[in-house]
């Protein structure tokens, strides 16, 4: 083992941990409240430095060689007079070689040791696709255990930072409570303002901990500084005009090349779906072995059509694609679904072969959906270029929504059980491998589509963020939620993580983090997908959190309180309208926020419209939550059209659950689903719909 003097701070092929005397060389030329202390070389300088700086001061071994110092025992804390300073700067020396033999000792550090206060982390990771995340936490090392911490997508701003600070859980400890005065908040801002700039400076910062930063006395002290080093990458894709995606959506004419008169057959079921659902345009069959196929004139190969072609679907064979697309070059095609499964999905010769097919797009400047897609479907315009068993679907009903997924099973599932349940769509797209066409593509289309209103999304990934970025923000001018439910949330990263950070900060809350930050709404539950989406496609915004709860049940009143609670939504005391609502109800009802109208209202149904009206009407009030119990027709049929009556007029939503049977209401259902209004069967789906309703409101303030 060596002392070695002479180090400097570089960037290597290979990811380098900085010692902690580099780190904070970085952290004090940005002004940042790095504890004082020098890395020196012997026991003579160490007493000197510590009897500059005053005692009690910590020592630490500084080797690249060794990465957890504590470990290793090569740190020593709370050390008093130059005795103890020789002492723990020989133990330090032995210790390290004890650990590891051929470390290379760069010197010893001896800081300041910091007096006693709350303890904070912040850090930073940098993920593969969203880049650089900032990371403020609670107490150290047991941030891990707790789970008590804060993620954005840099760089962060000021209100970022507050909002990241509201999110702890310990966040009254940092604002203070009980007398007790509270962390330096602009301190805190201005280290996560300094790490802006660190990472912008050096980009190459994979890692990096703060961890502990203690504040005592309205000052900080950055007791540690960790920082792992990668290397300087640029990230995006390139990036293609979007325009020939009119002529995917809604073409005029269409080619389906392996078209066949079996339906049994994938190529058969495409253009019986086509057919079978009244396509309004062209349609050309290409099949060399057949003369017509459903009353169609059939075409040995694409070039052979007498008329421009504004899509092709292409369902044959993987290796038949390339000259396919050969055939759609020569004809001036400009928009390609690719249903052939065969490609990347399958190893590096599928890979070969998308490559082989992605060049041809480029070369013809084609737009090409897939491979491995089963398509798209667009009820509204009758335009089915899908081949999903989903279609086997007698009922089709329109609407708004635009569907996006990353999965075709899942999204054809998806889809079946949401016309099953009336849900109404704009645009369903299976975007297979994204060889070319992304998911974010389509977020940026359907932005701009008059069709949609709300765009729905099931991801498995994202690859290239600075497109997603510009695709949500244009849906957010355009006022279009976009929902992402984002599977994998339990994956594990394929690098194990070096720092506090790094293992706090993983692959599914770096998502979640950047989708609040890009203006994404992420849904958790599969089951809430198509709830939230079609409450979007209904429901006005609320202008705040403030929630009304009418009921006829005080268990339903206590349950929805309850909830609202817990997902941070106010159920205010009534004061304008708590003596009209007394009027109108039973003496034994309850006029108070949650209100109960009591069984009464099974009598009595008119009632219900009064009461609800005066509820909606107050300004105290940005939302209605409706928790219907057992209710059966005739009085379900009345109190279901004053809802829907009393939603038109006012400008708050008015989101209803109904815990009862369908059955003995069958009337109202029938009117519900005739508004193409959506009702929720539990009392945990109607206050998740409103606490969505409120997000994206907040979303749009920002």
């Amino acid at each position: 083992m060596s002392l070695n003097n002479n180090v400097t701070v570089a960037v290597e092929e290979k990811p380098l941990f900085l010692m902690e005397h580099e780190g904070a060389q970085l952290l004090n030329e940005l002004g940042l409240p790095v504890a004082q202390s020098l890395l020196v070389q012997t026991k003579r300088e160490a007493v000197q430095f510590a009897q500059r700086i005053g005692y009690p001061v910590v020592l630490k071994g500084m080797s690249r060689d060794i990465v957890h110092k504590t470990e290793a025992g090569i740190v020593k804390i709370n050390v008093q007079n130059a005795e103890e300073v020789e002492a723990a700067f020989t133990e330090i020396m032995e210790n390290a070689s004890n650990y590891d033999n051929k470390a290379i000792m760069a010197g010893i550090l001896v800081q300041k040791m910091a007096p006693k206060g709350t303890e904070l982390i912040l850090g930073v990771k940098k993920d593969p696709v969203f880049g650089h995340q900032l990371v403020i936490g609670f107490g150290g090392i047991f941030v891990e255990i707790m789970k008590d911490f804060a993620m954005r997508m840099m760089p962060i701003s000021i209100k970022d930072i507050e909002e990241m600070l509201q999110e702890l859980k310990t966040y009254p400890i940092i604002k203070g409570y009980r007398g007790q005065e509270g962390l330096n908040q602009e301190i805190i801002a201005d280290i996560c303002l300094g790490l802006n700039e660190l990472v912008k400076q050096r980009p190459e910062i994979e890692e990096l901990d703060l961890n502990p930063v203690i504040f005592s006395d309205q000052d900080a002290f950055i007791c540690d500084v960790r920082i792992l080093l990668g290397e300087k990458k640029e990230t995006g894709c390139k990036q293609r005009s979007l325009e020939n995606l009119e002529k995917m959506i809604n073409p005029a004419s269409i080619a389906v090349v392996g078209a066949s008169a079996n339906e049994k057959k994938n190529g058969g079921r495409l253009f019986r779906y086509l057919v079978e659902n009244q396509f309004p345009g062209k349609l050309y069959p290409i099949n060399p072995g057949a003369s017509e196929i459903k009353g169609y004139k059939a075409f040995p190969n694409i070039r052979e059509v007498p008329e421009d072609i504004d899509l092709a679907c292409i369902i044959v064979e993987a290796k038949s694609v390339p000259q396919v697309m050969e055939d759609c070059i020569a004809k001036g095609v400009k928009a390609v679904i690719v249903y052939s499964s065969g490609f990347a999905e399958i190893g590096e010769e599928g890979k070969k072969l998308q490559e082989e097919l992605l060049d041809l797009a480029e070369k013809g400047n084609i737009r090409v959906l897939g491979p491995n897609s089963i398509g798209i479907a667009s009820p509204s315009k009758n335009i089915y270029t899908a081949f999903g068993a989903a279609l086997e679907s007698k009922v089709k009903p329109f609407g708004n929504i635009g569907f996006i997924s990353q999965s075709g099973a899942m999204g054809s599932a998806l889809l079946s059980r949401a016309w099953e349940q009336g849900a109404g769509f704009s645009r369903w797209v299976s975007v297979g491998n994204e060889a070319d066409l992304t998911t974010t593509d389509f977020i940026e289309i359907l932005a701009e589509d008059e069709l949609t209103k709300v765009i729905t999304v099931f991801m498995e990934g994202i690859k290239d963020v600075k497109a997603f970025e510009k695709a949500t923000a244009k849906a957010l001018k355009a006022k279009k939620p976009v929902l992402v439910f984002k599977t994998g949330r339990s994956a594990v990263g394929k690098r194990a993580v070096q720092s506090h950070t790094g293992s706090i900060a993983g692959d599914d809350a770096v998502y979640s983090a950047a989708f609040k930050k890009l203006g994404a709404l992420r849904i958790l539950n599969l089951d809430e997908m198509i709830d939230v989406s079609r409450a979007f496609t209904v429901q006005k915004l609320p202008k705040g959190n403030r929630i009304g709860v009418l009921t006829a049940s005080g268990g339903a009143c206590s349950v929805i309180a309850d909830l609202c609670s817990e997902e941070g939504l106010i159920v205010p005391e009534l004061t304008e309208s708590s003596e009209k609502i007394k009027d109108l109800i039973p003496p034994f009802g309850s006029a108070q926020n949650p209100v109960d109208v009591t069984a009464e209202v099974i009598a009595k149904p008119e009632m219900f419209k009064k009461v609800l009206q005066t509820l909606a009407e107050d300004q105290d009030i940005d939302g209605v939550i409706v928790m219907l119990t057992t209710n059966a027709d005739p009085g379900a049929a009345v109190i279901a059209e004053a809802i829907m009556e009393v939603q038109r007029e006012q400008d708050k939503p008015i989101v209803v659950g109904r815990l009862g049977a369908d059955g003995i209401a069958p009337k109202a259902m029938t009117l519900y689903d005739e508004g193409n209004f959506p009702v929720y069967a539990s009392p945990e789906q109607v206050v998740s719909v409103m606490n969505y309703l409120v997000k994206y409101s907040q979303l749009l303030k920002n």
